[in-house]
């Protein structure tokens, strides 16, 4: 146990926002729990000094650990710009339909909501890992011309009591309030089944939070969740998405055909032993990397030989 002079020393640097003085005084308390043999205690508190208690990501203000609202937003949020249409992802006709309807929806949501019509935004992408989930939701984005913004789960994810809860009400409020897509990628993270003995009453919290944020939120925009284990999601989590599109493991077919588009893309030529190469993707994240790199051997060829 840290002694009381530390603790007041510590409280004293608090109610003074001499945050400098506050964290070296909560190193040293978790120097000197180290010291006395309690390291579990002492990796907590360190842990504590981050924004998320990962160790590694500094927090803006170390002793709250909740960062400011905008502070906040720019840590958990990155933009996406890849310039995908959603003519250039390999998508099956059911889920492509689904997906331009949704899109038209959008676009007229005011004719929509006139007519008494709510639109749907909430999505929920299921399937493995590779099969074009996130590839998707930047093409939506982009077809409706709004922002595309990827939550970064290692900001939202918090060390204290609810404040991972708190993180995600700043996520949506943010989503309510700026017309986007927000894309929770391997929402898995945060959405596993409830009742699970071995885990902590906080991550069923976590759930809970999840679920009322999706239930309760107006958008402009769209809100989109990708995941790799649906399986173990939380079941009650499923219904508060408007539309649920499962992504399978493309046929060899589908993979010759996006090989193909992809080789047209790098202006490569085909042969044999090309193909064979390609043939080895399983997923279309495989057949990408496997063109880029032989349209970067080519390319590094050409200017040796010049």
């Amino acid at each position: 146990m840290p002694t009381i002079r530390q603790l007041a020393k510590l409280f004293h640097a608090v109610s003074a926002q001499d945050l400098r003085s506050a964290e070296q005084i909560a190193k040293q308390i978790a120097n000197f729990e180290e010291k006395r043999g309690h390291h579990s205690a002492a990796q907590l508190l360190r842990g504590s000094l981050q924004s998320n208690g990962i160790k590694g990501h500094r927090a803006i203000e170390p002793i709250s650990g909740i960062l400011t609202n905008g502070n906040f937003i720019d840590a958990a949020l990155s933009r996406g710009h890849a310039p995908v249409r959603l003519d250039d992802v390999m998508l099956r006709s059911l889920n492509r339909k689904n997906l331009q309807t949704l899109i038209r929806e959008t676009q007229h949501a005011t004719y929509l909501t006139a007519k008494g019509i709510k639109r749907r935004s909430k999505l929920l992408f299921v399937g493995s890992p590779g099969c074009g989930k996130s590839f998707t939701a930047q093409a939506v984005a982009n077809e409706l011309g709004l922002p595309h913004y990827v939550v970064r789960f290692d900001a939202v994810i918090g060390a204290y009591l609810g404040q991972t809860a708190t993180h995600l009400r700043e996520l949506f409020r943010f989503a309510a309030d700026n017309p986007c897509v927000l894309l929770f990628d391997e929402i898995d993270a945060l959405g596993k089944q409830r009742g699970n003995p071995l885990d902590v009453g906080e991550l069923d919290r976590i759930v809970i939070a999840l679920m009322q944020e999706l239930e309760f939120l107006e958008t402009q925009g769209v809100v989109i969740a990708t995941s790799n284990l649906p399986e173990n999601l939380d079941r009650a989590l499923w219904r508060r998405f408007d539309l649920v599109l499962h992504f399978p493991r493309p046929s060899r077919s589908e993979l010759a055909v996006y090989t193909r588009k992809m080789g047209v893309k790098f202006q490569l030529t085909s042969n044999k032993a090309m193909l064979k190469r390609f043939a080895a993707a399983k997923t279309y994240a495989d057949a990408e990397k496997l063109v880029e790199a032989e349209a970067r051997r080519i390319a590094l060829e050409e200017v040796q030989d010049r």
